[in-house]
């Protein structure tokens, strides 16, 4: 069966040229369908990486004791962001402001756009020196740039179908490799690290907390996308799993390291160092390494697509956003002297304005999403019954070969024109 796009590109064969052209951005096509098990996929491989990798030191560094229930604080509030964007994903917003060139709308995307390649960029830069520290070793820091920035480049242009087929197929695999390393592991615990609960004042705990607030967000490139259902509750438990590795991790890196985390820079590389299948089998600290390394390229992907496609929405084109994003993570970590000098910007006053970015957009897309119900149940009262997004995902064929034919169909009609 046809999908929604290439059904549009059929219908504007005898339609205007100009009315044609506007379909290639059509916020439902096919381009932008996903299964839920997928995003439920990219929730995981996209969502934890940057959250247990190097953040449990650098936060332990301002909140020692209370790193764990800082963490428990801001997963609610991470929590409450996916849930405001996958709740504008499934009401068809995104076509009712679209059809109607909501200025409002164009302005929050234009704003969400900057946003994204900005929390993009910073990611960049800590797996950059994550690379060259435990991977890259005495190698020039542009060739890490470009071995880190091709990939993340070719998957973010290529779509948000091609970097959740590729979650599909990967995250079984990263969460077996997680979940092993975990289940065997073997060092000294201290649980009691954790503890006490109030160990600085309510208001200095919020007051160092809160400058983390980058972390904050990580999900709202889906927005964009229109979510084909399965009836499996997949996104619900994908969500469910990724969120409590990352509060069991935060735990385990306090209990292990106590005062010594700031100096662990990856504590996944060092959870499956200690491991007792080592003993058989040899060192397991590379499993570890491809899990970030995996991860981190399609959590990057996904970013660059989202700040391509509000960018699209603001503008009319993505062009400016991948440009951007583009030269922004090849061009400054090697203009700046000292990249470590970025990492500590994010965890200074900038946290704050990330934090409150983050929640306002979660806000403002929940607003958009009730408003184009309403629109929509006001149009149906009027007898002018609008398609309804749900539908128009379950009729979507989301294959690589309708993605194929939807990309040929597009460049005939260019060429037409």
């Amino acid at each position: 069966m046809k999908n929604a796009a290439s059904t549009s590109l059929s219908v504007d064969k005898t339609a205007s040229p100009s009315v044609s052209a506007s379909s290639e951005a059509a916020p439902l096509s096919a381009a932008n369908v996903i299964y839920n098990s997928q995003a439920a996929n990219l929730v995981f491989a996209c969502g934890i990486v940057f959250k247990v990798s190097s953040l449990p030191g650098l936060v332990y560094s301002e909140m020692m004791s209370d790193t764990l229930w800082l963490y428990i604080f801001m997963v609610c509030l991470d929590a409450l962001c996916l849930a405001a964007t996958f709740f504008f994903a499934k009401s068809g917003a995104d076509a009712v402001l679209t059809e109607k060139n909501n200025a409002a709308y164009r302005a929050v995307c234009l704003l969400l756009s900057g946003y994204i390649t900005l929390k993009g960029f910073v990611y960049f830069v800590y797996t950059e020196i994550f690379l060259m520290v435990d991977l890259f070793v005495g190698v020039a820091p542009y060739i890490v740039v470009i071995v880190l920035a091709l990939p993340v480049v070719y998957l973010g242009c290529k779509g948000v179908r091609g970097i959740a087929r590729c979650a599909e197929l990967l995250a079984p695999f990263l969460l077996t490799i997680i979940v092993l390393n975990l289940a065997f592991l073997e060092t000294a615990l201290d649980a009691g690290r954790n503890l006490p609960l109030y160990a600085m004042p309510t208001e200095e705990f919020f007051r160092r907390g809160l400058r983390f607030g980058l972390w904050l967000g990580d999900f709202f490139p889906l927005l964009f996308v229109a979510v084909k259902n399965k009836k499996f509750p997949y996104i619900a438990v994908g969500a469910g799993i990724s969120y409590s590795l990352v509060i069991i991790v935060a735990l385990l890196a306090v209990a292990m390291y106590g005062g010594a985390l700031p100096y662990v820079y990856n504590i996944l590389i060092r959870i499956a160092g200690f491991n007792q299948l080592s003993l058989e089998i040899g060192r397991l600290e590379w499993a570890a390494l491809l899990v970030v390394i995996v991860m981190a390229v399609l959590g990057l992907s996904l970013q660059m697509w989202g700040a391509a496609e509000s960018c699209r929405r603001a503008t009319g084109t993505p062009v400016p956003a991948r440009l951007v994003f583009a030269a922004a993570v090849v061009v400054i970590p090697l203009a700046v002297p000292t990249v470590q000098d970025i990492v500590a910007f994010s965890m200074t006053d900038f946290g704050y304005v990330m934090l409150g970015l983050s929640l306002f957009f979660a806000a403002a897309f929940t607003v958009f999403a009730l408003y184009a119900r309403r629109s929509r149940a006001v149009r149906e009262k009027l007898g002018k019954p609008s398609p309804s997004p749900a539908a128009a995902a379950e009729r979507a064929d989301v294959s690589p070969a309708a993605e194929e034919e939807d990309a040929d169909a597009v460049a005939k009609e260019a060429l037409r024109e």
